[in-house]
């Protein structure tokens, strides 16, 4: 209303716009020029739309009803939206989706005995699927079980543990307890010696036959594994002769099929490589630097040598080292 009275003033009080367009257009029409009468005619024109935005803004004015308690709604009303924006740390644009997310979730809660009803059905059913394919993995399991015993404990023969028994134990999980890898917990056991009982490989298990074991798993289960790049330390601990052979000929087997670093002291073994890298430590500025270095055939097969016949490389031993690397590479 204050708007609408001092546009009110503009127009028509003390030479107001009304007024000053009477005088313009007085004046073009004294001057009784043909070039002005167009002007003129603007003026007269916009004098009387002037008086007519005049007589409705007037009426307008008048029947403008001012309601103090309707404002107060309002205004109590925004200060409700915005306090919601706020808490809810949205635009206030977005105050009519999150009333109707608010809505939709109330629906949902309203109706929350037939939720659970559905989902109880749901669980019934899905458990029963899950039932149905973990009997089917344990079952599998007691086959591949009893399989990968016998193969494992007759590699590991091989590999100069002769009358060690390899296990492997699946121990039932709570029949009502559904788990993500199955119905049972698979754990590999060893037994070193006849008439001993198998535990856990962690507990009896030395450094080297882990690596054993974890070889003649690696070789009975090639065809199958999917692991890139195996690492074998000291899988020769405490072989020699014909079992060392047997190792290094497993180990270049497997080099087939994926990548295998192998650690080794033992000349059957490294003759079996088909990459050598030599590692040598040295005293340097007070300090130990450790360096690795590539062999070629000549490199190879003095290292080989060195490792037969110690310190000083004579003939014989850089002849038998020669046809240990061409047999192994043959």
């Amino acid at each position: 209303m204050q708007s609408c009275h001092q546009v009110l003033d503009f127009c028509n009080t003390n030479g107001g716009v009304v007024a000053h367009l009477s005088k313009s257009a007085k004046l073009m029409e004294d001057m009784q020029l043909d070039e002005i009468k167009p002007i003129t005619e603007l003026l007269n024109s916009g004098k009387i739309q002037v008086e007519e935005a005049i007589l409705d803004l007037e009426r307008f004015s008048s029947d403008f009803n001012m309601d103090p308690a309707r404002l107060a709604d309002v205004e109590d009303r925004l200060t409700l939206i915005y306090d919601l924006c706020r808490k809810h740390r949205i635009e206030s644009s977005g105050i009519e989706k999150l009333t109707a997310d608010i809505q939709s979730e109330l629906s949902t809660l309203g109706n929350i005995d037939q939720e659970i009803v559905d989902c109880e059905g749901q669980l019934k059913q899905l458990k029963s699927k899950y039932f149905v394919a973990a009997k089917k993995l344990s079952a599998a399991r007691m086959k591949a079980a009893k399989k990968l015993h016998r193969r494992v404990s007759d590699q590991l023969g091989e590999l100069g543990m002769g009358g060690a028994s390899f296990e492997i134990s699946l121990s039932p999980l709570a029949e009502h307890s559904p788990n993500a890898k199955g119905m049972e917990d698979i754990e590999f056991l060893i037994s070193t010696n006849p008439g001993q009982s198998a535990k856990s490989l962690n507990k009896i298990a030395s450094g080297g036959e882990l690596s054993r074991i974890s070889l003649a798993i690696q070789v009975v289960t090639a065809d199958t594994s999917k692991v890139p790049t195996l690492v074998f330390d000291e899988v020769d601990v405490g072989i020699g002769g014909g079992i060392a052979e047997v190792v290094g000929a497993l180990l270049r087997e497997l080099g087939e099929k994926a990548q295998i670093i192998c650690v080794t002291h033992l000349p059957q073994v490294a003759a079996q490589g088909h990459q050598h890298l030599k590692v040598t430590k040295h005293e340097e500025d007070k300090l130990v630097k450790t360096e690795v270095a590539e062999l070629g055939v000549t490199g190879k097969i003095a290292e080989i040598a060195r490792m037969l016949g110690g310190i000083e490389i004579t003939d014989q031993s850089l002849a038998h080292a020669k046809e240990m690397y061409q047999s192994a590479q043959a």
